[in-house]
């Protein structure tokens, strides 16, 4: 879901700015000189580039022989191996630590769960999730970046999910015109300061030990998925060691984030919400 950038070296960086809020009134006097003070300077942010590999095996009896229902053996495993590296890539956005790569150790890219730091309340183990909860957390951005850079998106796991699909604000079915079933659409809660989709997210942090299962809001607009220049994902073959055909998906990625701030972090809940 979220926008596409390019990285140039496997050091990324790139520059992060926002508006803060006035903290007081001001005024010009009538006729005077201009006066100039400084305005925030954007912060350079980094995050490093991962490599990420899944390895696709086939034996040479298994593709040589008819498969029932099924295209070439191989073809089926590359694409079955993709969606494995489309779901590794997934768990590192939301969950990598930032590791720089120690001798024989892959360097791995900070994910949303260690970069939002700004905006981040822990609450004691077994917290209940309420709708004051999620409220308090688009207030705690608010005051900081204002209305409009706020987050307009939660992850959270699934069964905390389910938990803020019984609240009565977000509790908003449908009726399919076509064959009158009562289906539930993705999830839109009004909150205080504006609506935010909600989605169950598998690879959230649900741990019932501390600090817990975890709710994350998230600005869409203000993340990127960045490709070490040329190092997309792809599919190549690899060197013929015996009575089988080797191959490997392999592409370098990192997440860029362009405000930091307009995201917010709780955790502690108990695990069914």
């Amino acid at each position: 879901m979220i926008g596409t950038s390019e990285a140039k070296q496997t050091v990324h960086q790139w520059l992060e700015d926002f508006i803060a809020r006035p903290t007081s009134n001001t005024s010009s006097v009538e006729g005077a000189a201009a006066t100039y003070s400084d305005l925030t300077q954007p912060v350079r942010r980094t995050n490093v580039t991962q490599i990420i590999a899944q390895t696709v095996r086939l034996s040479g009896t298994e593709r040589a022989v008819t498969v029932a229902g099924a295209a070439d053996p191989f073809t089926y495993q590359q694409n079955k191996a993709l969606r494995v590296w489309k779901n590794r890539q997934e768990f590192a956005f939301v969950r990598s630590a930032l590791g720089s790569g120690a001798s024989g150790t892959g360097a791995t890219m900070a994910g949303i769960e260690n970069i939002i730091t700004s905006h981040t309340t822990a609450r004691l183990s077994g917290t209940s999730l309420s709708e004051t909860e999620i409220n308090a957390m688009q207030l705690d951005v608010v005051n900081d970046v204002g209305n409009d850079q706020i987050f307009d998106m939660l992850l959270t796991t699934n069964q905390l999910r389910q938990k803020i699909s019984t609240f009565t604000a977000g509790n908003t079915r449908y009726v399919d015109a076509k064959d009158f079933k009562l289906v539930r659409k993705v999830m839109v809660y009004e909150a205080d300061f504006g609506p935010m989709r909600i989605f169950g997210h598998k690879d959230v942090s649900v741990s019932a030990a501390t600090p817990g299962p975890k709710i994350i809001g998230l600005r869409e607009d203000k993340w990127k998925k960045a490709y070490l220049t040329g190092r997309q994902p792809k599919f190549e073959m690899l060197a013929k060691d015996g009575d089988r055909e080797n191959g490997q998906i392999v592409g370098e990625v990192t997440l860029e984030f362009l405000a930091e701030r307009s995201n917010a972090l709780r955790s502690g809940f108990a695990y069914g919400g």
